[in-house]
């Protein structure tokens, strides 16, 4: 199939599917933060068994932060997220490079907190019974590249942390995993999409 004949397939693709299908949430999972997520809008997950040009801009995915639980920290090398409350409170503790150290925003339901590519980030649901429900919308799309047959994550573009805030900051903020490079990143794009 050459170039125009994809781009064909492709907007056919997107014109069937733009109009008559409703998505729903798939039951979260935990994942390696701690939280609980439902990646229900991202073909870029080698989960969600969407196909792979469903979306090129951005992924959607569901969460829960449970009731007297934080994340563990973590950093986007590559994307922005929008973390949507849908219900409940959530203090998002945050430094990006040009901060001197971090800070913490609360957001409610119907509110949204941005986080930019690089910036350090928690999650944090005090609500001694509630949990916290949010949206996270990423952009570009989140990718995440499992190999079922090993069972082994070949590519996630979360980077999370074993560091706390303090001993991030005593190390320069320099974390101790290695951050996923963007080398990584179009080699685990590519093999979804030959995948597709």
């Amino acid at each position: 199939m050459d170039f125009t004949e994809k781009a064909i397939d492709y907007l056919y693709f997107q014109r069937r599917l733009k109009m008559k299908h409703v998505f729903n949430m798939p039951e979260p999972f935990q994942v390696p933060d701690g939280t609980l997520v439902s990646p229900f809008l991202n073909p870029k997950d080698s989960n969600s068994k969407l196909p792979f040009n469903l979306l090129d801009d951005f992924s959607i995915a569901g969460g829960r932060i449970e009731a007297r639980s934080r994340s563990k920290i973590h950093v986007f090398p590559f994307v922005t997220q929008v973390t949507f409350i849908r219900r409940g409170t959530l203090e998002v503790w945050m430094k990006a490079a040009e901060d001197e150290k971090p800070y913490s925003l609360e957001a409610r339901a119907d509110q949204a907190v941005l986080t930019r590519p690089g910036t350090f980030f928690q999650l944090i649901n005090n609500d001694d019974i509630e949990p916290c429900d949010v949206l996270y919308i990423v952009s570009l799309p989140y990718l995440f590249l499992y190999d079922e047959e090993n069972g082994c994550v070949i590519y996630d573009d979360s980077a999370v942390l074993n560091e706390n805030w303090d001993e991030l900051c005593a190390s320069g903020w320099c974390p101790s995993v290695e951050l996923p490079t963007i080398e990584q990143r179009h080699d685990a794009y590519r093999r979804l999409a030959a995948n597709a």
